[in-house]
């Protein structure tokens, strides 16, 4: 059935209306962008170039100079473009311009106090104090010392030496380089595994144990390239840590696999809810989180279906309960923090004995630094040692929390959050919890290439820190103050 002629005439002129209502529009919004490209495109004149490089010039920190000229290029532009509106010709706008942002050398030396490497002395003073006692507290406890004074003293020399390494790196290569960095750390890794840097040890790759614990500061540098990618970004960095999971399982090191899976998929959670990859949704929150979630039904399935898994369980708040005998280390170290242990049977007439084996043998005082502490001089020698450790993770954990820059951020939690839980591990195996062999304390714990590889990454960690503000490109406020003349 044909519409009515008037009502066919209506829809007719409001369909040629809407036409030419679009094309005004169309026309209107290529006129503001080609204005605002014409705006965006205007070099600065002479004049103000020069002035810009006079006042950069001043500054000694020359990484910084990039990011601060961008900062008064800008407040340059935004002048001298409303000195043009104001009717002004070119070359007036630009002296005008020249004379309101003031004197090029007294704001470069303002710029130039402004804008310089910002050290934590407090924290760098923590890591070289604690590892300090450290060293002091290996000796002494070692009566028969296979180590003498001179190796453990070289021990703490090369690792302060690895800490100013770190310490003056351009961290921001884990960001730049990323990809390279990956792919370097995953042929080092196949070449610990099949390769000539193989070493075993009581049937474990030693050299591939310890190459994976420097995967945070890589995951970092990948969560960086992938932000603004939404959920794909989220999958690439979930993709990345299969290399993690292949090396830590051929290692094999189940603390290792288990803690920097925790760290990264917390890194990766942050980052979610902070909103790096776009929107934040439930679905990103969880994908973040999948591979803990992963592990924890594992976990819990093995629970409830494998009499083995139970029974570890039983023998982790127990260790008595073990009939081979392996829980007798767990019973010792009870023993030795608590005084007694329930139950002992036979093993009471060996426990004094195998103590002292424990506490002054060749590893004992690397992985049982806390018990041996209290073993020698009581409660107010493991306080001190554990108090030292946490004073170091509270300053740690501080300084991550100040950084605004996604890389500076991402770097300096990846390695606190990974101390952080060695240090919990380590604790729970010098109260005899030992369901998973802890790695190490961080900077008391020595062994030479453990404490090299704490101090390198606390090195990275505070370069992150000393340089972090580049990354955010916010001047500080007394940068951009301008100087006003008297009217």
């Amino acid at each position: 059935m044909p519409l009515p002629e008037h009502v066919r005439g209506y829809l007719i002129r409001l369909l040629e209306r809407d036409a030419a209502e679009r094309a005004q529009a169309d026309a209107e919004l290529d006129a503001l962008a080609q204005a605002a490209e014409e705006h965006q495109t205007r070099p600065l004149p002479d004049v103000l170039r020069g002035w810009l490089n006079n006042a950069t010039g001043q500054m000694r920190w020359k990484r910084a100079r990039p990011v601060a000229a961008k900062e008064l290029a800008d407040h340059l532009s935004d002048q001298y473009e409303a000195f043009l509106d104001e009717g002004m010709d070119e070359d007036a706008a630009a002296e005008a311009t020249a004379r309101e942002m003031g004197d090029a050398v007294e704001t470069g030396t303002r710029l130039d106090r402004a804008w310089r490497p910002r050290p934590d002395w407090v924290m760098l003073g923590i890591v070289l104090l604690v590892a300090a006692v450290g060293l002091v507290v290996q000796y002494v406890l070692r009566p028969h010392n296979d180590l003498e004074w001179y190796m453990l003293l070289g021990h703490y020399v090369a690792g302060t030496i690895c800490l100013f390494f770190g310490y003056f790196l351009d961290y921001t290569i884990f960001g730049r380089h990323c990809k390279l960095l990956y792919t370097l750390w995953c042929v080092v890794g196949l070449l610990m595994t099949f390769g000539p840097l193989q070493r075993i040890q009581s049937g474990a790759n030693i050299s591939l144990r310890r190459w994976v614990w420097f995967f945070p500061v890589l995951f970092a540098g990948i969560l960086y390239g992938q932000r603004g990618k939404g959920t794909a970004g989220i999958r690439n960095c979930l993709l990345s840590m299969i290399g993690l999971w292949f090396f830590a399982t051929h290692g094999p090191s189940m603390s290792a696999l288990c803690v920097l899976t925790t760290v990264c998929c917390g890194m990766l959670f942050a980052a979610v809810w902070r909103g790096v990859f776009g929107k934040r949704t439930k679905g990103r929150l969880v994908l973040s989180l999948l591979p803990v979630l992963m592990i924890a039904a594992y976990a819990a399935g093995m629970l409830c279906f494998s009499d083995a898994a139970r029974e570890q369980m039983a023998l982790f708040f127990n260790p008595l309960l073990d009939p081979n005998g392996e829980g007798f280390t767990g019973s010792v170290m009870r023993f030795i923090m608590f005084g007694s242990v329930t139950d002992l049977g036979d093993w009471d007439v060996v426990v004094s004995p195998v103590t002292d084996f424990c506490m002054n043998g060749l590893g004992g005082t690397a992985d049982y630094i806390l018990a041996s502490a209290k073993y020698s001089w009581g409660w107010a020698g493991f306080l001190i040692l554990l108090g030292l450790e946490v004073l170091f993770l509270v300053w740690g954990f501080r300084l991550a929390r100040r950084q605004t820059g996604l890389l500076a951020r991402s770097v300096c939690m990846g390695v606190m959050l990974t101390f952080a839980l060695q240090t919990a591990l380590y604790v729970l195996q010098n109260f005899g919890f030992m369901l998973l062999s802890a790695y190490g304390l961080p900077l008391l714990s020595y062994g030479a290439n453990y404490l090299l590889q704490t101090m390198f990454l606390l090195g990275v960690l505070l370069s992150a820190q000393r340089t972090g503000q580049l990354e955010s490109g916010l001047a500080p406020a007394p940068a951009l103050e301008r100087k006003r003349e008297p009217s």
